[in-house]
Parts: C-alpha cells; sequence; structure tokens
C-alpha cells in the first residue's frame, strides 16, 4: 500500500482545510464528541462550526454513552451539546432515545463478525470525522479510529467492545424503582426476595437499557476485558465496519492533549502546548502521524501508546501506518 497523505494546519489557518475536503456523497454526517458534562478540555465546538460552514447541509452526528450520563439518553445529550457550544446545526443521535437502536453490520473480523453500530449511521453515504486527540485510559489514545468505533456503536456494540460478562446489579445502590425491569426488552431482570432488582444472565443481550434508565447508578458495567490490547484491536474492527459502503475524511485536532479522554466529566490539564490540526482520508495514518507529533513534543505521552489499534488496523484494510506529513 502506497504512503497516505496527512495534511499538517496550523490553528489560524484553519480555512485551508477546505481545499482538502473531498466532493462528499450526500447525505453527510459530520462525527463528533460534544464533551462530558463537567469537562472542559472536549474540542471547541467554534472549531467544529467553521468547518461545517465549508459543507452542505452539515449535520452533527453521535451514539449514546454505556455509562450513566445526560449523554446516556438523545433528549438530554442533546441539550448538553447544546450548551456546549454544538447549537449551529441539526444533530442525528443515531442510536435511538436509549441507545438500542442498532443494526447488525457483518464483518470479516478477527472478533467480530457482526457490529452493533446506530442504526441512524445507514442514512449517511459520507462522513467527515472530526476528533480530539487526546490520552485514553484503556485505548492508549483516542482519535479518528475510537471516535469512528467507540463513537457510532450503540449501547450493545459498546458492551461488545468493552466486556465478556453481564450487567450486575449493585444491592445497597438499588430502590427497587422497577424502572430496570419495566425497560428490560427481553424480560430478563425482576426482585429478588430482599425486594432487590436482580439480573438473569442467561436472559440478559447485554443491550445496556438497563444502565441508561436506572436512577440510582445501581446497575455497573462489566469491564471484564483485561487484555488492553485485545480492546484496542476490536476498535479497529467497530471502525472499519463504521466506514463500509461510504465516503469519509478524517480530521484530527491536536490541541488540549489530557491524559484522559473527553468522556471524563472533570477538569483536566493539557499535558503539552498545542500543535495543531492534522487532515487525511486515512484513520490510521491519522492517528499514527498524530501520536508522532505529540510525543515528538511531549515524552510523557509516549506512555499513551495505543499500538494495537493502528496494526490491527491496518491488517484488516482500514488504513495504513505509512504517511507522508504535508504542510498544507
Amino acid at each position: 500500500m502506497a504512503k497516505a497523505k496527512v495534511y499538517f494546519v496550523k490553528l489560524s489557518e484553519l480555512n485551508k482545510i477546505k481545499s482538502l475536503l473531498p466532493e462528499f456523497p450526500a447525505p453527510l454526517g459530520i462525527k463528533v464528541h460534544f464533551g462530558e458534562e463537567g469537562n472542559v478540555t472536549y474540542l471547541p465546538a467554534g472549531y467544529v462550526k467553521e468547518i461545517a460552514g465549508m459543507v452542505k447541509n452539515p449535520v452533527l452526528v453521535e451514539c449514546n454513552v454505556l455509562y450513566k450520563s445526560p449523554r446516556s439518553q438523545a433528549t438530554t445529550h442533546k441539550k448538553l451539546a447544546r450548551e456546549h457550544g454544538f447549537d449551529f446545526a441539526e444533530i442525528d443521535i443515531l442510536d435511538g432515545e436509549l441507545g438500542d437502536d442498532v443494526d447488525a453490520i457483518k464483518i470479516k473480523g478477527e472478533f467480530f463478525k457482526e457490529c452493533f453500530l446506530g442504526k441512524g449511521l445507514a442514512k449517511y453515504k459520507s462522513l467527515l470525522v472530526i476528533s480530539h486527540f487526546k490520552g485514553h485510559i484503556s485505548s492508549g489514545f483516542g482519535g479518528a479510529i475510537k471516535n469512528l468505533s467507540m463513537g457510532l456503536a450503540g449501547r450493545r456494540g459498546k458492551l461488545a467492545l468493552h466486556a465478556f460478562i453481564k450487567h450486575q446489579v449493585k444491592p445497597e445502590k438499588c430502590s427497587a424503582c422497577g424502572a430496570c425491569i419495566a425497560n428490560c426488552p427481553v424480560g430478563a431482570i425482576a426482585f429478588d426476595n430482599s425486594g432487590k432488582a436482580k439480573i438473569n444472565t442467561d436472559k440478559c443481550i447485554s443491550c445496556s437499557k438497563c444502565i441508561s434508565v436506572c436512577p440510582t447508578g445501581a446497575i455497573s458495567i462489566p469491564w471484564g476485558e483485561k487484555d488492553v490490547n485485545v480492546f484496542r484491536k476490536r476498535l479497529a474492527e467497530y471502525a472499519l465496519a463504521g466506514v463500509l459502503g461510504r465516503e469519509a475524511f478524517y480530521i484530527n485536532f491536536l490541541i488540549n492533549i489530557t491524559e484522559k479522554c473527553d468522556c471524563a466529566n472533570e477538569e483536566m490539564s493539557p499535558m503539552t502546548s498545542d500543535i495543531g490540526l492534522l487532515a487525511s482520508p486515512d484513520p490510521v495514518a491519522i492517528d499514527q502521524a498524530s501520536y508522532d507529533l505529540v510525543i515528538k513534543q511531549c515524552k510523557d505521552f509516549e506512555k499513551q501508546n495505543g499500538d494495537a489499534q493502528l496494526e490491527h488496523g491496518a491488517k484488516i484494510g482500514l488504513g495504513t501506518r505509512d504517511y507522508e506529513l504535508i504542510n498544507a
């Protein structure tokens, strides 16, 4: 495979992005991350707004999160997004109000034969994936690949990426309100002899709807996967499912580079000064170039190595790690 072209653009010259963008088949979805409540280092909406103004009929697309958050339901997810400044375009939460509207996308992966992505993704022929490059506890770093994979996965897909075991109820937190029982699509939850909710793991399909509707956070996410490299390879396979059959282009912002991701509901200090942004038609190459540029400026970021994402992404045909860095 030939080297991928990755373009470097200074923050002060963001207008140069327009000449790099391809002709997108309509409709186009702009994949973004709106930032968690309490986080202040997510990608500022102003940058996304400027890029959105370079394309026709921009729609901001995203999926709900797996954990308890305003971003776990579409209504409050959109409200938070607008509070964070993403009020300049239509917002489409692809996996529905509670994250359980998914399509099974078939792939020939090492770990997955089908990936559960937000059902609404099917209507978009093109994706402009705008990512904030930063660290992440499990994936090493989060860039284009993670934005595509975790970001387009519905609740069932997110769980498949993260873990192999079923949900668990923490009895001490359960208020016995019955919300999880009423909303379980397969009748896998009932009250036990102590009056607390209990999940029948034989019936549970890991859709994670119960996590979303529980008002007390009593249902825990089963973080069962201990091999982070397996998790990182899985991300690459879900990313591949997200771009199958559609045009895609990628922009990574190398600013506010923190140790944790934008899902952390806390204020964090950047590990290094802002670098600029990269643009490329290749998600593997742009993440490789992003990591290389960050560690050149900040050696501490080497501990955020997400090499398995890149290695597996290249192996399955998502992209190439070989790139040519070009000043736009």
